[in-house]
């Protein structure tokens, strides 16, 4: 399955370049993005030799020296060589000064280093030339105001601790959160559109998830997560699909009637860095929309639950344990929770939305003591 994973992100890269010779560079760049961000993941597992392949590939396609250091650059970041990375793209600012995606990238590589002054400031520059910076303001701010470990380290770390004999995933993306699934796992994925292996890049190592390409809704109408999964409740749940707080809710109550008193539910996004990230129709790249909701809701609803957002990178991780699948209280006032909760306004300020969204401190040995205690 790696190897075909492998195949599949060459070819992903050669269409880049493709569509990179027709002239649609931003189409190119967001697959290159992807594909290097995946070849990261690939060289923990050993396939240097392939990852290096397909890198030497992207690399050569490129057209001009400033475009060639400009990949270059990008192949460092995703493989977090940074000092090396902002060399590579320095030089190319020497060579073409008035290119915006360069100064973009230097803002990246300057925040992860964690130089904010200069992320900022080449940020602006970017923005001067071509009248938007995208994401990346975004992005400088949740690595400032989110220090630390990202969420994938702290799915990561959920996954070391509970070591989970079954994982289920809702909202897939490319499947780097899918793939963290440990071995002899029965990990579950849902997602109506990237339930498919051949839209996934990532895959573990050890037994690959069963994929249902089904809206969240549909699967538990149509299926008995028990049979799914060969067990009468799941160990550790990721909720990341539609970022609307009702569909959340929704997926919520769904796990909940599966889950044991010490099972874990994890949900992304519940710390908006912005509040135009959180609007619910969107309007930025960066999307969290109004998840951040289910938090301050559940407190009210169910105070039984034991909560908190981990203030991790990019938009907070909400942690749920000390569940009860009897529990109705959701089900039963679930049109008054959302004529009450979707008129709630999303606080101005970091520091409200941190309060409202229950942040805790990024501590692995309290979220341990905590949320991970069997």
């Amino acid at each position: 399955m790696i190897h075909y994973m492998l195949s599949k992100l060459k070819s992903q890269a050669e269409h880049a370049s493709a569509l990179q010779s027709g002239g649609d560079f931003t189409a190119a760049l967001a697959n290159y993005e992807l594909v290097f961000e995946a070849l990261r993941y690939y060289d923990g597992l050993g396939y240097n030799r392939e990852t290096d392949e397909i890198r030497k590939l992207c690399i050569e396609a490129q057209p001009t020296p400033v475009q060639t250091l400009y990949c270059h650059s990008l192949v460092l970041f995703h493989q977090r060589s940074l000092q090396s990375a902002l060399d590579a793209a320095e030089a190319a600012l020497l060579v073409a000064p008035q290119t915006a995606l360069i100064h973009l990238l230097l803002a990246r590589i300057h925040a992860s280093i964690g130089n904010f002054p200069a992320a900022y400031a080449s940020c602006q520059a970017g923005e001067d030339i071509s009248g938007t910076a995208g994401d990346t303001r975004f992005m400088i701010n949740a690595m400032q105001a989110l220090p630390g470990d990202d969420y994938y380290d702290w799915l990561h770390y959920f996954h070391e601790t509970l070591k989970p004999a079954v994982y289920v995933e809702i909202g897939l993306g490319h499947g780097r959160s899918l793939a963290l699934a440990g071995k002899g796992a029965r990990a579950i994925g849902i997602d109506p559109y990237q339930g498919f292996w051949e839209n996934l890049n990532y895959v573990s190592p050890d037994i690959p998830a069963t994929l249902f390409p089904l809206a969240s809704d549909d699967f538990f109408k149509q299926h008995d997560l028990r049979q799914e999964i060969g067990k009468s409740t799941f160990d550790l749940a990721f909720i990341d699909g539609l970022h609307l707080f009702e569909q959340v809710l929704k997926d919520f109550i769904n796990l909940e009637r599966y889950a044991r008193k010490d099972s874990v539910i994890l949900i992304h996004d519940c710390l908006p860095v912005e509040a135009i990230v959180a609007e619910r129709e969107r309007c930025t790249g960066f999307w969290t929309g109004d998840v951040w909701r289910i938090i301050p809701c559940l407190k009210t609803f169910r105070p039984d639950l034991r909560i908190m957002t981990i203030p991790t990178y990019p938009s907070g991780l909400g942690v749920v344990t000390n569940l009860d699948p009897l529990s109705t209280g959701l089900s039963d006032n679930y049109d008054e929770i959302l004529a009450y909760y979707l008129k709630l306004k999303c606080p101005g300020t970091f520091d409200q939305r941190r309060v409202v969204c229950s942040v805790g401190l990024a501590d692995k040995d309290y979220i341990k003591e905590q949320f991970c205690n069997k």
